[in-house]
């Protein structure tokens, strides 16, 4: 009996190290996660003031676009029937995804969807990141005041749009709100379900399409590089503020239900 109850003893010791263990760890990692974000955030604060005393578009920003789109009669718009490729196509479909409506309509369609599955924090969160980005990326787009491209910089511009540049706008919301299902689809409730593997297929989808997004805003000439460039590192930087509201939400109602527990 007497060794026995030392097993025990022991036992709950270890454990009690092993927690105070995995929570040094988990400080040490929340540590690092702070100092990288605001070294992002400050970069994007450098590159923002940058690009506000310095609004035209650089000489590697228009090889680049040139080097994406390929060649075309200078100046060129679609309005002059320019030649139109099956890559014109498919970029003019991404960048009409992000257009106004769509960009609307499918986030409050997967905040039912996550409702109706009784995902009530994650779809709560997932429309306050997607609207606060967008609140306050069109707060920065207008302090930065950086016009957009126009035919006369020779490229070729798929459609003429009336407001800034920077930072990229659908580069912005899809980061915010495909990287915010993205991440969701890698959370325990996801990781725990039996046919979890069916959602590898989309979950590659949506890993390759915030890729092209950004390459649309560049080969449609709507967007210079480092106006997606910075469309990115916003839109990053803004997502891990929501994932990490995520986590802390679910440590406190989880912190709560215990309490609650132990009351009845």
């Amino acid at each position: 009996m007497e060794r026995a109850r030392e097993r025990q003893v022991e036992q709950v010791a270890d454990n009690a190290t092993l927690i105070e263990t995995s929570r040094s760890d988990l400080r040490s990692h929340l540590t690092i996660a702070i100092i990288l974000w605001f070294i992002g955030a400050i970069v994007f604060t450098a590159l923002s003031f940058i690009v506000h005393n310095h609004p035209d578009f650089w000489p590697f920003e228009l090889s680049f676009t040139n080097l994406i789109q390929g060649p075309h009669p200078i100046p060129c718009t679609y309005s002059l029937q320019a030649p139109r490729t099956w890559v014109d196509a498919e970029a003019d479909l991404i960048n009409r995804m992000n257009d106004p409506i769509p960009s609307i309509v499918v986030p409050i369609v997967c905040m039912i969807i996550l409702a109706l599955f009784r995902q009530f924090r994650a779809s709560l969160l997932l429309g306050l990141a997607t609207l606060t980005a967008t609140l306050v990326w069109g707060g920065i787009t207008t302090l930065v005041a950086r016009p957009r491209a126009t035919p006369k910089d020779g490229i070729c511009v798929h459609r003429i749009v009336n407001v800034f540049s920077f930072p990229s706008g659908h580069v912005t919301h899809d980061v915010v709100f495909y990287g915010f299902l993205l991440y969701l689809s890698f959370t325990r409730p996801v990781r725990r379900w039996r046919y979890r593997w069916l959602l590898l297929p989309l979950q590659a989808l949506v890993a390759i399409y915030l890729l092209v997004v950004g390459f649309s805003r560049v080969e449609a000439g709507e967007h210079h590089l480092v106006d997606v460039l910075g469309g990115y590192l916003f839109g990053v930087l803004w997502l891990c503020i929501f994932i990490f509201l995520f986590q802390w939400s679910g440590y406190l109602l989880a912190k709560y239900r215990a309490k609650k527990k132990l009351a009845i």
